[in-house]
């Protein structure tokens, strides 16, 4: 019912101060609903109902493609594919991982999880996250 409402209003007034700011609520609405479905499923993930887990992990996929827990649900339906031995499932899962989300630290997992021998390597720390005066004190000793 709010959902139709929220879209109505996006739909029929999307020039207004209004719409931006109900998009942002409606983004972090969505964003909220995919947390709350992914800790539920950590929780039986941590009990080994893995049914339910991969209910809710698929609720996340299929509803809510556009959140940040995108990436991490398709990454525990590679595990949890991977540990019952649906080794095709798992590849599937981390097909779509790696053709959406290559660069991200959970296809990284997800490709340790299908190839054993794979080691994640440590990244660097940058310089870039140091301060102003860190890098010019450094530069005078």
């Amino acid at each position: 019912m709010q959902k139709k409402k929220i879209s109505f209003f996006l739909e029929n007034y999307p020039d207004t101060d209004y719409a931006i700011d109900l998009q942002f609520k409606k983004d972090l609405i969505q964003n909220q609903l995919a947390a709350k479905e992914l800790y539920v499923a950590k929780y039986y993930i941590s009990t080994q109902k893995w049914v339910p887990a991969i209910n809710r992990l698929k609720v996340i996929v299929n509803d809510y493609q556009k959140t940040i827990f995108i990436e991490e649900a398709l990454h525990r339906l590679v595990e949890i594919y991977y540990y019952l031995g649906l080794k095709e499932e798992a590849k599937k899962y981390a097909k779509i991982l790696g053709y959406n989300y290559n660069s991200s630290e959970w296809f990284e997992h997800s490709y340790k999880v299908l190839n054993k021998d794979y080691k994640i390597k440590k990244k660097m720390k940058s310089r870039d996250n140091e301060g102003f005066f860190k890098k010019i004190i450094d530069k005078i000793k």
